[in-house]
């Protein structure tokens, strides 16, 4: 019995060596799947280049803040500090401008008065002049007459300048009345005396005209 015994679990140890056999001729069959491509590389890749492509456009934005952007602000802020400054300058002086307007017009009225002193002052002096060559010709001094006459012409000029309309008319005849005058002193004695009454005559009726006088 014992014999028979052994004989019986004799077989049994050889079938579990059968069933390993196969176990281990398994084992490369499941490795296999191992070489196939791994999907999480091409997310990888992927993930890699959408990084890349964000770095570069951030990088193209900061650069371009930086060389335009950047620039033109502050040239902005620039120029409206500036034309703040301006602004505030230009309320200055429309308020001084306010302030000296009184004495604007009392300036233009001075001036005014200066101008109209100042062709009294020629006027009287063609008078004097006329008065003088006058006393000349009395004397029969004829060089002394046309010496009294040589600044007269340009006198008449400046006072034609200074007044207007009528009264600067009738200066300008006042100057071709001496031209006439100095042709006359040396050869007519007569009429020079006649035409410089007439120029004083004319003289002292515009200084009523214009002074009052």
């Amino acid at each position: 019995m014992q014999e028979q015994e052994g004989q019986d679990l004799q077989p049994e140890s050889h079938e579990p060596m059968l069933e390993s056999e196969p176990a281990l001729e398994s084992t490369p069959l499941e490795q296999a799947p191992e070489e196939a491509p791994v999907p999480g590389r091409r997310l990888r890749r992927a993930l890699i280049w959408a990084v890349s492509l964000v770095i570069i456009l951030a990088a193209g934005v900061i650069l371009t803040w930086t060389l335009r952007v950047q620039p033109q602000a502050e040239q902005i802020a620039t120029m409206k500090t500036d034309l703040t400054t301006i602004q505030e300058q230009l309320d200055v002086q429309g308020k001084e401008l306010e302030e000296l307007r009184p004495l604007l017009a009392r300036n233009q009225v001075l001036e005014e008065q200066l101008s109209l002193a100042n062709a009294h002052l020629d006027l009287l002096n063609v008078l004097v002049d006329v008065t003088t060559a006058q006393l000349a010709l009395t004397q029969e001094d004829e060089i002394a007459a046309r010496a009294a006459l040589t600044g007269t012409g340009d006198r008449l000029s400046t006072l034609e300048s200074t007044l207007e309309g009528a009264n600067a008319s009738a200066v300008a005849e006042m100057n071709d009345r001496l031209q006439l005058v100095l042709e006359e002193v040396e050869t007519d004695s007569f009429a020079a005396r006649r035409d410089l009454e007439i120029l004083a005559n004319n003289l002292l009726s515009l200084e009523r005209v214009i002074f009052g006088e």
